[in-house]
């Protein structure tokens, strides 16, 4: 009489079923791994997008903050957060995004929370810009309405700064150009348009010339229109 084969040994009745049922299950977890890290490069990429729209509308070139956009965001990267996965990497990745998230939802909550107050650094930059503009008018004319002596012969005018001490940004006419380019796009991923100006976006764009060649060192800055997560946004190009 032959000896009993153990369970799953070769040539036993269950082993070519027990490596078929192995060799399935590892296959749908890989496919469930890349599936996974898909959509956490959707995400991504999409959460890059909202950061772009939050940073509009401080600026005011959006109007409306993105505030379902965000909770939508804050539903995925919560989805995202709970799914299970053994690869490490992967889990390193999530994390990250989660933790990335929670930091600009932070910001945004804060930068919000300071524009309703009336105390967001830009609002008050520009309010500070306004107060300081009647200071630029002429002199008055002395006592009497004659003027000095010493007006008789004006000192000649300062000359101007070279224009590389100039903050450089788009001209006009690029301007024009950009905020066409940024309807168009707006249109093409069907978002409103009624409420952008050619008014609020160039000054939005001009506010950042000085602060984006500080902060790279450049000489130059331009601006490009970029599709992210599905919305239109604006692109700093700092040039050396």
């Amino acid at each position: 009489m032959a000896p009993p084969q153990r369970p799953g040994a070769k040539g036993s009745p269950g082993s070519s079923g027990d490596a078929r049922a192995l060799g399935e299950a590892d296959r749908r977890e890989r496919h469930q791994t890349e599936e996974l890290a898909e959509a956490c490069a959707r995400t991504e990429e999409e959460l890059e997008g909202l950061k772009a729209r939050f940073e509009m509308y401080f600026l005011g070139v959006e109007r409306r903050e993105p505030a379902r956009e965000r909770g939508e965001m804050r539903r995925r990267v919560l989805q995202l957060k709970a799914e299970l996965t053994r690869n490490t990497g992967l889990r390193f990745r999530i994390d990250t995004l989660h933790a990335r998230f929670l930091s600009y939802e932070r910001m945004w909550t804060r930068s919000s929370r300071e524009k309703e107050d009336g105390t967001y650094r830009r609002d008050l930059v520009r309010a500070r810009r306004h107060a300081h503009a009647p200071a630029k008018s002429a002199a008055p004319e002395a006592a009497g309405g004659t003027t000095p002596a010493t007006a008789e012969k004006p000192a000649p005018p300062p000359l101007p700064a070279p224009s590389t001490a100039m903050p450089r940004g788009p001209g006009e006419k690029r301007l024009r150009a950009l905020f066409d380019e940024y309807v168009q796009a707006r249109r093409s991923c069907n978002e409103d348009v009624s409420r952008v100006s050619y008014e609020a976006l160039s000054r939005a764009v001009l506010k950042q010339v000085p602060e984006l060649m500080a902060k790279y060192k450049a000489t130059s800055v331009d601006f490009k229109v970029v599709i992210q997560g599905g919305k239109a946004v604006l692109k700093a190009v700092p040039r050396a």
